[in-house]
């Protein structure tokens, strides 16, 4: 829980700095901070990926959770949803809820802490965090700060469902899991590298495909070239 109470407070933070200094914050500060935390998200990314055990399922659930995401729409539907508001106290607290929760990183992250006790995807989320809501509460007001509240509540639901649930998994589903959230880290980092925009919600899916290709990827590499050898 530590990550998602440093995430709160980042939130919080932010955006009574963003209300404070109102205007005076400057875009070339935002794009430099965000430079920083897109390289060490890459390398984040990277060695979450190595923890990888099962590549083949993991490749076979990446293909097939962005196929359904991208059928069902899923990131466009929240991109929507953030940028359908109109100015005020309450669509600035759905719009800032939106941006801080319903991402790719908020479920890598709680998944993190959650099951491996290791805060650092959070930790990363709650500087972003810092910086947008900022931002955001310069753009639009007091309502962007009573989003903190909403980000403890629901990121710590979410670690505490993957604690609490998680501790019946396997060591090789976890490996899993985190392998293909650090497939998703690395595309956040080009992200915010403005190097490739990725629909990252779309990929999102995945992770509940995870376990239903562990078995299938087993019995292609094991069992199928004997199937053809006799």
């Amino acid at each position: 829980m530590v990550g998602t109470l440093f995430n709160t407070v980042t939130v919080a933070a932010g955006a009574g700095l963003g209300l404070a200094l109102g205007g005076r914050l400057s875009e070339s500060l935002r794009q430099v901070v965000f430079q920083c935390l897109g390289l060490f998200t890459l390398s984040l990314g990277i060695r979450m990926t190595l923890d990888a055990q099962t590549v083949f399922a993991i490749f076979l659930a990446l293909i097939a959770g962005a196929v359904l995401g991208n059928a069902f729409q899923l990131d466009r539907r929240i991109q929507a949803l953030a940028g359908s508001q109109n100015p005020g106290e309450g669509s600035a607290l759905v719009q800032a809820v939106v941006l801080f929760c319903a991402g790719a990183m908020t479920l890598i992250g709680c998944m993190q802490d959650g099951l491996q006790g290791d805060a650092t995807v959070l930790f990363i989320k709650g500087s972003m965090d810092f910086v947008s809501s900022a931002f955001l509460a310069a753009a639009l007001g007091r309502g962007v700060l009573w989003a903190a509240p909403a980000v403890l509540i629901l990121q710590g639901s979410l670690t505490w469902g993957f604690a609490t649930w998680g501790s019946t998994w396997s060591d090789i589903l976890i490996a899993d899991l985190t392998g293909f959230g650090g497939i998703l880290l690395l595309a956040l980092g080009l992200d915010l590298l403005k190097i490739q925009t990725f629909a990252l919600v779309n990929f999102l899916p995945g992770f509940l495909l995870i376990p239903v290709f562990q078995p299938v990827a087993h019995w292609i590499e094991n069992d199928l070239p004997t199937f053809f050898l006799f």
